[in-house]
């Protein structure tokens, strides 16, 4: 290595290279290494070169650049460098593909799951999350808890006897399994499923998201006594998982219950346990990073073991010795993530300078940890929480400087002008200089938090779809309460390792300050024009906005500052015109996209003049009102609008998504059948909570309503309502469920909701539709349903099933089929799109058949 960077500083010297790059030769080293991931990666996904022929190309190259290397030209050395570099990201992306991809669990595990025994030892700590079954008032007898383990699994049952199996698998299992430990050997019985692919169009790929992680599938388990221990073998995990989980249980007894999961998720991590509506907060107010431990906590903890250090008195060595102790301790008890693991390089290697009083350079010691990164994991490369992490601390390192190209000399002529800038101030009254001190940390952290959110924008936007403006000034405003909750909780956690009741005090305090920032945060979540819910922009505009901006940085001249304040903005307009064009549909044609929501029902309607639509909007087990599924679908045809919601009844699997996209999407109105939103249902409070925190209008409807002049945004003639009648009908909501007809080009769409006897009956009186048609099957193709008398009455040639596992069975299909009709399962297929055109004909494409 010291050859190579040597290589690098003579390189530099010869003149035609920058300065900079003589004093940072291991950001090339990463770039080279990230690059050869990123060609290995594309050869992969894009042209699906096999493993062998990677591996020949990357060995050929490895070859080529030591030859290279041997030239005495310092640039052709500097090149070669680069390549073998490149090499090697690209080797250990190859070879890391080919142990997940050649896993034996893969061929094994398959869509909807098979009941398997499998053995596994426990690789990780456990973690735990809440219930999202745990709060449905049919299930109030099972665990609130849930807990996930990681294993690697050794052996699988086959018939009568195991046979050795290898893979990672996640073991997903109601109950609170704290006992388990890193080195357990465990046998568990349960459902073995594959991660599948992305069932609705701009979901998350959770294929990657777990291929990260090297996790090959997973096992759902009913109950812990599901999972049996066989033995117990030490592993250096172990400790520290016992520590973990007593923090856990210090910091949720003693912060109390209302902020102790905030608390948990704060101070050790685990982001599981606060519920998505502070999520949700979080992200728009551009706070996530409070979730997930990262290198500005890691930099607080280190901040209070200096402080401890400087009190004790302890000598230069013993205090980087305690430094470096407990930054090993606290990544170790977070989990190691990456973001904490990059932290804990540029401490290491800051205090090792100290150490052996050598300095220390930003931008090497963060590529230091970049090539750490991308060696132990590649797809570290590619996860937005490494990116944005890298970004941030980055954007620090970069925002005091003019540029990449200035050279040491105009750094001296700085900190010269600096100090005589220090001397002045010492002049002034006591009054001045604190106010002018407290106005210039202020102005450098706004400066500060400005540049980080301007650099992440696109980032963030991409992958999470908002646009936060008001994070700025809010994660400025947090900044004192976050030291202080994250000091009182680590002062919890330590307090309680050693006397119980020693984490009282710091325990009360941590959840005052938790509760302020709570407080803080709540207001800047409905700031007005604070954030913006968006489809994404396009990706390959995303990277040219990181291409323009790299480049504008080697530009000597002032006027490159102004280069880059005025390409944030252009670059946002276009990202925006982009994100928001909606997706192309033919003139004259109507679409109906069915949400693939489990069992539930979500229908996105949409014509050729730019009018959408939402027919429901639920599915079942959802009572945190999550409208995941749907905010993607919609965002994926460049969606922010809804011109009305219909709402077909009151089934929590219909409208219980109802807060999450009034929260996203702007909404012109909300339809519902009489008197839906007055009855006695639980799920109904959040509903109504919900729209009236929006603010939007409701408008009931029934058979013989004037749709088109009692309803806004586009609906006319063709969009009638069959059922039900003014003052209802006896029977179950399912019998009064809103009946919606669609005519468009001679051909009939009918969305029947819920829709069963004595609804049936009435509805199979009226005038019949024309044949041909679309129905979507009622009750999500219930095996009960009154099918037969619906399909003889409305004649259609395709039936669209709505529904979750129960729905893909084949007497569903066959019932469905009775007058001969397509029929269409989304538990099946995923997300089903129909399109009626302009002269009548029915088009049918689904995501899991290639997409559309």
């Amino acid at each position: 290595m010291a050859t190579v960077l040597d290589a690098m500083v003579d390189t530099a010297d010869d003149g035609r290279f920058a300065d900079f790059w003589a004093r940072h030769p291991l950001l090339i080293l990463a770039i080279g290494t990230a690059t050869g991931i990123a060609i290995d990666a594309a050869a992969v996904d894009l042209l699906s070169i096999p493993f062998l022929s990677r591996l020949a190309t990357w060995i050929v190259i490895s070859l080529c650049g030591a030859l290279l290397f041997g030239f005495t030209r310092n640039r052709v050395r500097l090149a070669a460098i680069v390549v073998l570099f490149s090499a090697l990201g690209g080797l250990c992306h190859a070879h890391r593909g080919f142990r997940y991809d050649t896993s034996p669990v893969l061929s094994i595990a398959d869509v909807d799951g098979e009941p398997a025994i499998i053995d596994g030892t426990i690789t990780q700590p456990v973690v735990i999350r809440r219930n999202p079954l745990g709060d449905l008032p049919s299930r109030r007898d099972q665990s609130p808890w849930q807990s996930m383990i990681r294993i690697d699994m050794t052996a699988i049952r086959n018939g009568h006897t195991f046979e050795p199996c290898r893979g990672h698998l996640m073991v997903v299992s109601n109950g609170l399994l704290e006992q388990f430990r890193p080195g357990d050997k465990i046998r568990v019985h349960g459902q073995l499923q594959q991660i599948n692919a992305p069932t609705n169009p701009g979901e998350i790929d959770f294929r990657k998201v777990y291929r990260h992680r090297g996790v090959h599938a997973r096992v759902d388990v009913d109950s812990e006594d599901q999972i049996i221990l066989q033995s117990q073998t030490f592993r250096y995990g172990r400790p520290i998982a016992a520590l973990s989980t007593r923090s856990r249980e210090i910091l949720l007894r003693h912060v109390g219950e209302t902020m102790g999961p905030l608390a948990v998720a704060l101070v050790i991590g685990q982001r599981e346990f606060v519920d998505s509506e502070t999520r949700d907060s979080l992200l728009v107010t551009g706070t996530a990073h409070l979730l997930s431990v990262s290198g500005l906590h890691l930099a607080i903890v280190i901040v209070l073991a200096s402080w401890t250090a400087t009190l004790l008195r302890f000598p230069l060595t013993l205090r980087i010795a305690w430094i470096l102790a407990v930054c090993c301790l606290y990544t170790a008890i977070t989990g190691g993530r990456p973001p904490v693991m990059r932290a804990a390089v540029l401490v290491a290697v800051v205090m090792l300078s100290l150490w052996f009083r050598r300095p220390a350079q930003p931008f090497n010691t963060l590529s230091l940890a970049a090539l750490i990164l991308m060696l132990i994991n590649p797809e570290n490369l590619f996860h937005v929480g490494v990116q944005l992490s890298f970004l941030a601390v980055g954007t620090f390192f970069l925002c005091g400087l003019r540029s990449i190209a200035s050279s040491r000399g105009a750094e001296v002529a700085i900190e010269n002008e600096s100090q005589l800038d220090q001397l002045i101030q010492s002049a002034q009254p006591g009054y001045y200089r604190i106010g002018s001190w407290a106005l210039a940390k202020i102005g450098r952290a706004v400066w500060y938090s400005g540049c980080v959110t301007a650099m992440s924008l696109p980032l963030v936007w991409h992958y999470f779809h908002v646009v936060s403006f008001v994070s700025v000034v809010t994660n400025v405003v947090l900044s004192p309460f976050l030291f202080w909750s994250l000091a009182m909780g680590v002062a919890t956690v330590v307090g309680g390792w050693i006397l119980e009741p020693l984490a009282i005090i710091p325990g009360y305090l941590c959840g005052l300050g938790l509760d302020a920032m709570r407080s803080i945060i709540d207001v800047a979540a409905v700031v007005p024009l604070g954030h913006f819910w968006l489809p994404s922009p396009p990706t390959w505009w995303v990277i040219v906005f990181y291409i323009v901006m790299v480049g504008s940085l080697f530009i000597r001249q002032k006027r490159a500052s102004w280069f880059r304040y005025g390409w944030i903005p252009v670059w946002g307009l276009v990202a925006w015109i982009t994100a928001t064009t909606a997706s192309p549909i033919s003139d004259g044609s109507f679409e109906a996209t069915f949400v693939d929501v489990g069992h539930g029902t979500t229908v996105v309607l949409r014509d050729s003049e730019g009018h959408v639509w939402l027919y429901d909007c639920g599915r079942l087990a959802n009572a945190n009102g999550s409208s995941r599924d749907i905010d993607s679908t919609l965002w994926s045809i460049g969606a922010t609008h809804l011109d009305a919601i219909f709402l077909s009844h009151a089934d929590s699997d219909h409208y219980n998504a109802l807060p999450g996209v009034l929260r996203r999407f702007s909404v012109e109105q909300i339809v519902t059948p009489p008197g839906m939103l007055t009855e006695n249902e639980i799920g109904l409070i959040a509903i109504r909570n919900a729209i009236k925190t929006s603010g939007v209008p409701t408008v009931e409807l029934f058979d013989g309503s004037d749709v088109t002049s009692e309803t806004k945004g586009g609906l006319d003639g063709s969009c009638s309502i069959l059922h039900p009648p003014r003052s209802g009908m006896d029977g179950s909501d399912n019998a009064n469920s809103l009946v919606l007809r669609i005519d468009h080009g001679g051909t009939v769409l009918i969305l029947p909701g819920d829709l069963e006897p004595p609804g049936t009956e009435m509805l199979i009186n009226k005038m019949r539709p024309p044949p041909g048609g679309v129905l979507m099957a009622p009750h999500h193709g219930s095996l009960t349903m009154d099918a037969e008398s619906i399909l003889q009455w409305s004649r259609p040639s395709e039936v669209i099933v709505s529904g979750g596992k129960r729905a893909k069975k084949p007497e569903v299909r066959r019932m469905l089929n009775v007058v001969g009709s397509g029929v269409h399962v989304t538990a099946a297929v995923g997300a089903i799109r129909v399109t009626i055109h302009a002269d009548g004909e029915i088009e049918i494409d689904s995501w899991a058949d290639g997409g559309w």
